[in-house]
């Protein structure tokens, strides 16, 4: 099991959510040919849709699912990283409390719309430049980009101390 941690634009769940389910559909018709069984025509792949549940435990927990509402408000699409797959552009369309919300534990559930129009403009929105707010290591912007310390390392050889990133240090997200 590949244990990336799942974020999506600059929010990155301290825990994976308990549940994600992604669906993927393709647009299809049949056509009536008179005298005939039929036909069927495959218009192409349908936009995926992300959906997931879980808790945030523990005395932060209403922090926490304050920052993921922060993200939920800022409109437009950002990348969404998943655990195991490649990253995409997408939308969240939905965020919902789930439960009633007890001292240290709050429970939600979640949507998010594939953004076929952004990919489609923007490629893959990669390389991406991520600038450190200082004491971050190679290691935290890995996991937070779901991806590996020696690839970063590699598109950034002119990291000293991978450690120990100054405040305003770029970094190539490979």
């Amino acid at each position: 099991m590949n244990l990336t941690p799942m974020s999506y634009k600059d929010y990155v769940w301290p825990f994976n959510p308990e549940s994600i389910k992604i669906e993927r559909s393709r647009y299809v018709a049949e056509f009536k040919i008179p005298q005939g069984t039929g036909a069927v025509q495959d218009f192409g792949s349908a936009p995926r849709i992300v959906t997931g549940s879980g808790r945030f435990v523990g005395s932060g927990s209403a922090d926490e699912f304050s920052q993921l509402s922060s993200v939920f408000a800022d409109a437009g699409s950002g990348t969404l990283r998943l655990p195991g797959m490649a990253p995409f552009q997408a939308v969240f369309a939905s965020l919902v409390m789930k439960g009633q919300a007890r001292p240290g534990c709050i429970g939600y559930e979640f949507t998010f719309l594939e953004d076929t129009s952004a990919a489609s403009k923007d490629g893959d929105n990669f390389p991406q430049i991520y600038v450190c707010s200082g004491g971050e290591s190679l290691w935290d912007i890995a996991n937070r980009y779901g991806t590996t310390v020696d690839a970063l390392h590699t598109a950034n050889p002119q990291i000293e101390w991978p450690n120990a990133l100054a405040s305003g240090e770029k970094v190539t997200i490979a």
